[in-house]
């Protein structure tokens, strides 16, 4: 399993979800971590964060768990077919 990048910046809840969130969900933190970190520390500060991760992370979920016919392909392919967002929302 990856690492959390940038981890010391969560409180210790949000850090927690993370972590247990499966590798699905620490690639979402990773990648809004290193692409957007404005944004991230937007949505913590205003107590967002969980929510619009919880949110992301069951639509990237259920997107690759409908793809299964295109195993061929990596996991960001098919969401980035499927038109998800892979940036965090902006506050």
């Amino acid at each position: 399993m990856k690492a959390l990048y940038n981890s010391d910046i969560y409180p210790d809840q949000i850090r927690e979800m993370l972590l247990q969130s499966g590798q699905i969900g620490i690639e979402i933190a990773n990648r809004w971590m290193m692409g957007w970190p404005k944004r991230v520390v937007q949505l913590l500060v205003e107590d967002m964060y969980e929510g619009a991760f919880q949110y992301q992370l069951l639509q990237e979920e259920d997107v690759i768990a409908r793809a299964s016919n295109l195993s061929h392909l990596a996991p960001m392919e098919i969401i980035v077919m499927s038109g998800l967002s892979l940036e965090p929302p902006e506050v």
